[in-house]
């Protein structure tokens, strides 16, 4: 993936971090965590009675997951069927490229050298054109010449096997055991990409480890040419810790990895709360109750995007001098469209970096940033990626991500019916850019010790401008650019930090331009 320059709109998008529960406020959109028990742009296709399709966990060659098929003689074919392929940024899969095709699978006790077709298992991709007319399949299959496979297999097309003649507006591909096929089949790290650094388009959901409602680009190559690397190949969907149920995505990303980014997201969801998340029927029906793909939004209006952290294996020397690339954040996307065949149509999309404390490790954490709807009145869809950047090393989750919406605007605090703030709330700080002074408001929904504190972009604190006892409510407190010894600091970013005795924490970030 193309490395987009990293920028943050002043006053539309703040990073925050917070240990607070979020009052809610509007039509709340929670995208979720990882709990759903289907893969991705996956369906459950066929599963006659004898057998059993399941996404697993107990073999995966990437991702923490595999599909997996056990059988006996059925009486029909058991088979996991994909959605169609051409999705997010690929409208079409092209014509007159040789497209390198396949899985990697392993076997168990299965049937050998099957003596009919219904005896096979096979793994086969069908290609339709834009009137939805068959271009042709291809069929792979799977080794039966031994009951059990000394490990993963890559089983893939020959050379010149696979060259459409006219583009492909849609692609299913199917796993598939034959009714009289027998014994336990997976397959994982689905393989589809131009041979020769040809572009064939884009498929989803290859290594098949993410749930419904989710995507991700991994390197080399989004993770759909088989292989994942720099570190990514440790990225799973894991039981290990949650901050709510049993699931999180991790990363564990090492020193010694190459610079590359890397990120699982929502797949796009209507913002005029009449949408679904995913693009089909079935997609829907497994959303459950992790998902809810609606949001009731409009140009203007100010979405809260939040998720929940955990980390450990930070180096916060690096964090320091590297802000904008050592560091994870959020990366929502604004389009036009979903559903297939729309391709990748932007109308804003923005990275934005947390700003880890200068620790080696800490428990769940909310972060969150506030974003405007952009005014285009095309604007249709939301997607919102958790992303590594390019130098963090170390392990972190996520969990809980959350899209609510609060408002016409983020400068000042939300407020209860009776004046007094629902929660611990710290607003942006106005003017922002400033110079020479700002104002820094903030929320206390009950009275007691907060301290409110400017740090440089280094972790180092500047200037303590509270720490004593405040009453519940609104207040707001001027910092006039000076640190403690009085003496006015350089232009650049600083952090203001609002705490309680209790260890709830809140911070923002605003630039001081002379």
């Amino acid at each position: 993936m193309k490395r987009r320059l990293l920028f943050l709109w002043w006053g539309i998008a703040t990073a925050i971090l917070s240990t607070a529960v979020l009052a809610q406020e509007g039509a709340l959109n929670t995208i979720g965590g990882f709990e759903s028990s289907l893969p991705s742009y996956w369906t459950i296709g066929n599963q006659p009675s004898g057998s059993t399709v399941s996404w697993a966990t107990d073999q995966y060659r990437s991702l923490g997951h595999s599909l997996k098929i056990t059988k006996s003689t059925t009486s029909d074919s058991a088979s996991w069927v994909s959605e169609n392929m051409c999705d997010l940024w690929s409208p079409q899969h092209y014509k007159n490229v040789d497209i390198l095709l396949g899985a990697y699978v392993k076997t168990s006790g299965v049937n050998t050298n099957p003596a009919s077709n219904d005896a096979k298992w096979y793994i086969a991709y069908t290609f339709y054109d834009s009137a939805g007319a068959l271009i042709g399949q291809t069929k792979l299959p799977v080794n039966q010449s031994v009951g059990t496979s000394s490990g993963w297999v890559a089983d893939t097309n020959d050379v010149g096997a696979t060259i459409l003649p006219r583009d492909a507006w849609k692609t299913i591909v199917s796993f598939v055991g034959g009714k009289n096929a027998t014994g336990t089949v997976w397959a994982d790290d689905f393989i589809f990409t131009g041979r020769g650094g040809a572009w064939a388009g884009q498929d989803w959901n290859t290594s098949v480890g993410v749930p419904t409602g989710w995507y991700y680009w991994l390197p080399p190559n989004g993770g759909n040419d088989g292989m994942l690397s720099n570190g990514f190949e440790n990225t799973l969907v894991t039981n290990e810790t949650a901050h709510s149920g049993q699931y999180s995505l991790k990363f564990v990303l090492p020193a010694n990895r190459q610079p590359h980014d890397a990120f699982v997201g929502t797949r796009r969801f209507l913002l005029n709360g009449t949408g679904t998340l995913g693009t089909s029927l079935t997609s829907v029906q497994q959303l459950k109750q992790d998902v809810a793909g609606t949001l009731d939004a409009k140009p203007g209006d100010i979405l809260r995007i939040s998720v929940w952290i955990k980390a450990s294996g930070l180096v916060p020397d690096s964090a320091a001098k590297y802000p904008d690339t050592w560091s994870v954040g959020l990366t929502p996307g604004f389009f036009k469209d979903n559903g297939n065949n729309t391709g990748y149509n932007p109308i804003q999309i923005n990275d934005y970096m947390f700003t880890f404390p200068a620790v080696t490790s800490f428990d769940w954490t909310q972060y969150y940033l506030d974003v405007k709807v952009p005014s285009d009145p095309t604007t249709n869809t939301l997607e919102v990626r958790l992303h590594v950047y390019n130098r963090f090393v170390g392990t972190v989750y996520f969990d809980d991500l959350k899209v609510e919406k609060v408002g016409e605007t983020t400068t000042g605090v939300k407020r209860a019916k009776d004046g007094i703030p629902d929660s611990y709330e710290l607003a942006n700080n106005y003017p922002n850019p400033f110079n020479p002074s700002t104002t820094i408001g903030f929320g206390v929904p009950q009275s007691g010790v907060v301290s409110v504190t400017i740090y440089n972009i280094l972790g180092q604190k500047v200037r303590t401008l509270l720490n004593g006892f405040a009453t519940a409510g609104e207040h707001s407190i001027v910092w006039d650019g000076r640190n403690d010894a009085g003496i006015v600091v350089e232009s650049g970013v600083y952090f203001y930090r609002l705490e309680t005795a209790g260890g709830m924490s809140l911070v923002r970030k605003m630039l001081l331009l002379k």
